[in-house]
């Protein structure tokens, strides 16, 4: 279901009391492709069963500065409704914020879950999401998939046409 944040959290009280764990993934999300379905898969049977996976979708204005020009190619709420769409996703929402640390701090996912390309992988925001995790008792956990991204399909699409 796609959602907004205010809604989601006026709904977590509800979503906690159901028992089953919480997953929190964030992202881009751009050009829906077959590594984020296998990724999302994985992350909501972390969850467990009666699990809640909850995808964030990273805002326009914040994807553009981080991949650059040209992107996203797909605006925000069009990738939340992508996103919704999958049989893996209970929650999809675009987040206002730059980072997830804010949502882990709203949300207090029981799980932070990516992919397996960020096992060996250690950048600043990296470990302020770490620390919030700490802060309200969740756990970082990575899924095993194969990595496939957006901005290596660009590339290669972009590659063939010249």
């Amino acid at each position: 279901m796609q959602i907004t944040l205010k809604r989601l959290l006026k709904l977590m009280g509800d979503i906690k009391k159901g028992g089953g764990k919480i997953g929190l993934c964030c992202g881009a999300y751009d050009l829906l492709h077959p590594g984020h379905m296998r990724h999302l898969k994985s992350a909501k049977k972390i969850c467990g069963a009666g699990g809640v996976l909850i995808i964030a979708v990273t805002a326009d204005k914040h994807l553009a500065k981080s991949k650059g020009v040209g992107r996203p190619v797909i605006k925000e709420r069009e990738r939340a409704f992508s996103a919704s769409q999958l049989r893996s996703v209970d929650y999809a929402l675009v987040s206002p914020y730059e980072t997830a640390v804010e949502l882990i701090h709203l949300i207090r996912p029981d799980y932070f879950i990516k992919g397996r390309d960020f096992m060996d992988y250690e950048t600043p925001y990296l470990r302020r999401e770490k620390e919030a995790l700490k802060e309200t008792g969740g756990e970082l956990r990575l899924t095993t998939d194969e990595k496939l991204s957006t901005t290596e399909i660009i590339r290669y699409i972009k590659n063939k046409l010249e």
